[in-house]
């Protein structure tokens, strides 16, 4: 069952952290604001022992032609089986969806979302900017170390090509310690306008 969106400030985010009987914490808000950073980003470290099969060019990435009048979404799934680990099988699940009326009815746009092999980050090509609604970002990383992540840092962003940090708008943003994974929910960026849009393509969880 998907948690509830929890409202919280940086001054509750420890005690969520502490009170939580499961030991996750759900750090998403409806009313995050929007600024506009311009560090460069500290991600997520993914697994380095993921798996023999692990291959970003064969396997890590997924293509989709979409039609502005209709939209459509992009899934990128997959599980590496890893019995006996500490932290389980690794899987991710990856849904990017666009909507209807996002670009020219009569056109036609191949999208494609590829992970990166070493860090909680994904391209999405073309790059976000160029439509003109909102591209919605669900995406789940279980089964590898969440210990070192902080609650009330960790965060989800929309990274330009000069390493510009736009906060998204999220249904929900957790960190789960005993079932080892993170997981954001209807991730987008607003604005939408291309003139206020950072260039870039990167969607990614940060400590």
């Amino acid at each position: 069952m998907i948690m509830k969106s929890l409202l919280f400030s940086a001054s509750l985010a420890a005690l969520i952290l502490l009170s939580c009987t499961d030991y996750s914490s759900n750090l998403a808000s409806s009313d995050v604001q929007i600024t506009k950073k311009s560090n460069s980003p500290k991600w997520v470290k993914l697994p380095g022992d993921k798996g023999q099969d692990f291959s970003v060019d064969s396997k890590f990435f997924a293509q989709k032609l979409i039609n502005g009048e209709d939209g459509g979404v992009i899934n990128l799934n997959f599980k590496i089986k890893r019995p006996g680990h500490k932290f389980g099988d690794f899987e991710i699940n990856t849904r990017v969806q666009v909507e209807e009326h996002s670009f020219s009815d009569n056109e036609e746009r191949l999208f494609t979302i590829t992970l990166n092999p070493n860090n909680a980050f994904l391209t999405i090509s073309p790059s976000p900017n160029t439509v003109n609604k909102p591209i919605k970002v669900d995406w789940e990383i279980k089964g590898f170390d969440v210990s070192d992540i902080n609650p009330n840092t960790f965060n989800f962003f929309y990274v330009g090509e000069e390493n510009e940090m736009m906060d998204t708008l999220k249904e929900e943003l957790t960190v789960d310690y005993h079932k080892h994974k993170v997981k954001v929910k209807n991730a987008i960026i607003n604005p939408t306008t291309t003139e206020d849009t950072p260039d870039g393509n990167r969607y990614g969880f940060t400590l």
